[in-house]
């Protein structure tokens, strides 16, 4: 097999893999966010309208599994308004006003169920827009998340926020997702730091069991997901394409350094094409941990295998491979067997090239898992 076919091969089966892959995320995805709104049946004494904005998403972390979000959510609900547009007109009230205001109403109350330490609450306001309640809060949260993403640094990543109601089980209050948003409309920078771009959003309410009230009443929550992916082009320069030359450059001089390439009847001189190809492979084989520890900074170090991982493990299963043959090759010509250095290079020049498909294809089954939520 010529070493040309094979990285033909080994290049299509890699952008294929990750065509398909995202396709397939892009199908998982397509029903995964329905926005849960309260039934006619049993409307609750309180339905609350929420929309959320996220203002800046940073410090993804795959390997620990968290990231920190600075955030807004306007909560919108019908109450006695009687009160306060006598109190304070048409003014936004926030600071001592608002909490004094707040102990003599019904709000809505809620905590962040996945953050890691209690909300920093920058600041709140209470505003009457067309006779219902509009509370406002700005916050930041450090949030725990389910960061597999085995297919890094393809597949998608969901950066969810669990918001929950206590100020009342589902009888009394239930959120009602509006909208949710990335950023203001005017903002000019940045929401989402690092090597990530937004794939996807949705908004949704569902109901879970809490110990609160006895541990027998459910209360209402709600979850926001923004859906992420990896910039594949990163990937594609500093992780396929160097590792794909190492794996093809391998192959190439396990091919062409061999006594094959020689015509029939001939014997090279040991000290030349034998001393050349095992320097090489040696060479390869120092190059790869090499590779891996220059991007050690940037690659998540991830208790799972992901595809980053697996394409480093293919291309040192290759390259040892190749010198291995060639260790051997030369020990056997070394000691004038030349017949069987020979066959062994025949044997090699096929199998290389075979077990590299396999074992990328072992790899890219045992990587291939949803990592959608």
């Amino acid at each position: 097999m010529r070493p040309i076919v094979v990285f033909s091969l080994f290049l299509t089966l890699i952008f294929s893999s990750g065509v398909s892959l995202a396709g397939s995320d892009n199908e998982n995805l397509k029903n995964q966010y329905n926005s849960g709104v309260p039934s006619e049946k049993n409307q609750p004494a309180h339905l609350v309208e929420a929309i959320v904005l996220f203002d800046e998403i940073y410090n993804i972390d795959i390997s620990e599994g968290h990231y920190r979000v600075s955030a807004e959510l306007m909560m919108i609900w019908d109450g006695n308004t009687d009160q306060f547009v006598s109190e304070f007109g048409d003014s936004v009230i926030h600071g001592k006003h608002l909490d004094e205001f707040l102990e003599t109403t019904w709000s809505p109350e809620f905590f962040i169920s996945n953050a890691a330490n209690p909300r920093v609450t920058h600041y709140k306001t209470l505003d009457v827009i067309d006779g219902k309640f509009e509370l406002f809060e700005r916050f930041e949260a450090d949030l725990s998340i389910d960061a597999v993403m085995p297919r890094y640094p393809f597949g998608n990543l969901d950066l969810y926020m669990e918001i929950a109601a206590f100020s009342g089980n589902q009888n009394f209050m239930r959120w009602k997702p509006k909208e949710i948003l990335i950023g203001h409309d005017d903002a000019h920078h940045v929401i989402v730091k690092g090597n990530w771009r937004v794939h996807r959003t949705g908004l949704e309410e569902t109901v879970r069991s809490s110990l609160n009230h006895g541990g027998k009443e459910k209360f209402s929550y709600l979850v926001s997901h923004v859906n992420v992916v990896h910039d594949a082009m990163t990937a594609l320069q500093k992780v396929i394409l160097p590792l794909s030359s190492i794996i093809i450059l391998s192959l190439v001089l396990n091919h062409f350094l061999s006594t094959t390439a020689l015509t029939s009847g001939q014997i090279r001189e040991l000290s030349s094409d034998y001393g050349i190809n095992l320097s090489a492979q040696i060479t390869l084989f120092l190059v790869i941990p090499a590779l891996k520890f220059s991007l050690a900074s940037e690659m998540p170090a991830t208790y799972y295998l992901n595809l980053t991982d697996g394409l480093f493990i293919l291309a040192t299963l290759v390259v040892a491979f190749n010198l291995l043959i060639s260790v051997v090759s030369l020990s056997l010509a070394v000691n004038g067997k030349i017949q069987k250095s020979c066959k062994l290079e025949n044997y090699a020049e096929i199998a290389s090239p075979i077990f590299t498909i396999i074992a990328f294809l072992l790899i890219l089954y045992q990587t291939s898992g949803n990592s959608g939520h």
